[in-house]
């Protein structure tokens, strides 16, 4: 049974894919998610939001998913759901991601004073 994503056979393959990411502890680990509702509750109105949510999986299991941590990243309002078209919204934001993957970021860590 899958608890947290670091039980799952994909977070193993990345930290056997990519070790050197796995050894560094200031790394930071994030997941996206996202999940349209009506925001209305009246069904018979076609109209939709989509959080597009980011999480912080260094934080411990129990914490990481309380709202205080999460990370609204975008909110897409639409008349109904976006499907493929979901991808457009999400572009910059990838794009960033990938950025911060690829160039890194410095940043203070208070734990070690460094």
């Amino acid at each position: 049974m899958m608890q947290h994503p670091v039980d799952g056979k994909e977070w193993k393959e990345f930290d056997e894919n990519y070790p050197d990411f796995d050894s560094e502890p200031q790394n930071v680990r994030l997941g996206l998610s996202t999940d349209g509702f009506n925001p209305f509750g009246n069904m018979s109105l076609s109209y939709s939001m989509w959080p597009v949510v980011v999480v912080v999986y260094n934080l411990p299991p129990w914490l990481c998913t309380k709202d205080p941590y999460k990370l609204l990243t975008l909110l897409i309002p639409g008349p109904s759901s976006h499907g493929k078209d979901i991808d457009v919204f999400l572009r910059p934001l990838i794009d960033e991601l990938k950025e911060l993957w690829s160039e890194g970021m410095v940043v203070h860590d208070g734990a070690t004073n460094t």
